[in-house]
């Protein structure tokens, strides 16, 4: 059983502060030997936003991805974890858990930029995960997604027809935005409103053309565009400060019930709705395949760009 194989993440991608990126063989050995279609879920976000909590809900565990209590950035490069399918027969759960964004102790754009693609690349779902509320300042810190836009206009300059291109785009993963500690009430003009409906008007472009309207509608239209299934989650405060920094430790009954109860409906939906991984023609990936596509990442990060719109031709 897939259980017994992984009783816990292990390190896919290991990341050195050199910027060096290395797919590791035990991770890919055991994605070698899953024969099932794989339904691949990868979160990303800045870091210390509490993004390994939803994937250890995913995984129906209480701990596994490391839940970092300090303002220290705890994943490094990308983890995962392959898990039974809790709703899906004959399929597996393969849960990535990626390195922080925006850790000023880096200070490696390029190196966010890179692991921001290989989760979309990599994945069938890709959940966004951030803090506060969705508002311009929320979206200009997703500039990681207009780095896309570059690449795939590499890619139709190489002589891809309208017909690849749209059969490229297939691929990209659904998008789910999680909004954490999320204080606000959903209304708008007085009425109460969703919180789908909360993202999509968060997503409106404005009217003109002026360079100040276009850096507005850039990350926008890039969200639009590239993640036609888009679905949104807010989560209220777990629980008090203090509580907060042993969250492996809480118990249900210690977590706000509004809490509870949006990650109950994330992982319904995520479990519903996130489709296996497929590549172009629709081919529907298992772990065998997916493990393939991990030797097409260069081991060193230089010339960004060019391997970026390698690895874009490569995964389709």
């Amino acid at each position: 059983l897939m259980s017994s194989i992984m009783k816990e993440p292990k390190c896919l991608i290991s990341s050195d502060h050199e910027g060096q990126l290395c797919v590791q063989k035990e991770a890919k050995t055991i994605l070698e030997g899953i024969t099932q279609p794989v339904v691949v879920v990868c979160v990303v976000g800045l870091y210390r936003t509490g993004k390994s909590y939803l994937m250890n809900r995913l995984a129906g565990q209480q701990k596994g991805f490391a839940l970092g209590s300090t303002i220290e950035s705890k994943t490094k490069g990308i983890w995962m974890w392959c898990v039974p399918h809790p709703t899906k027969a004959d399929h597996t759960l393969v849960l990535l858990d990626t390195e922080g964004l925006g850790d000023v102790d880096k200070g490696d754009e390029k190196h966010d930029t890179w692991i921001f693609c290989l989760a979309v690349l990599l994945s069938s779902t890709l959940v966004y995960n951030s803090l506060g509320i969705i508002d311009n300042n929320a979206l200009e810190k997703l500039h990681y997604v207009t780095e896309l836009t570059e690449n795939i206009r590499v890619r139709a300059q190489r002589g891809a027809d309208d017909d690849d291109s749209a059969e490229f785009m297939r691929m990209f993963p659904s998008f789910i935005w999680t909004v954490r500690d999320f204080t606000l009430e959903l209304r708008k003009e007085g009425q109460p409103i969703t919180a789908n409906q909360y993202l999509e008007s968060a997503l409106v472009l404005k009217p003109g053309n002026s360079a100040k309207i276009e850096q507005f509608n850039l990350p926008r239209r890039c969200l639009r565009n590239f993640f036609a299934a888009r679905q949104c989650f807010v989560f209220p405060r777990p629980a008090g400060d203090d509580d907060l920094k042993r969250m492996e430790e809480l118990s249900e009954a210690e977590l706000d019930t509004r809490f509870l109860q949006r990650a109950k409906e994330f992982c319904d939906y995520v479990f519903s709705s996130a489709k296996p991984k497929t590549v172009t023609g629709g081919r529907i990936l298992t772990g065998t395949g997916q493990s393939l596509l991990m030797e097409s990442i260069p081991a060193k990060l230089t010339d960004l760009k060019g391997q970026l719109s390698t690895l874009f031709c490569i995964f389709s």
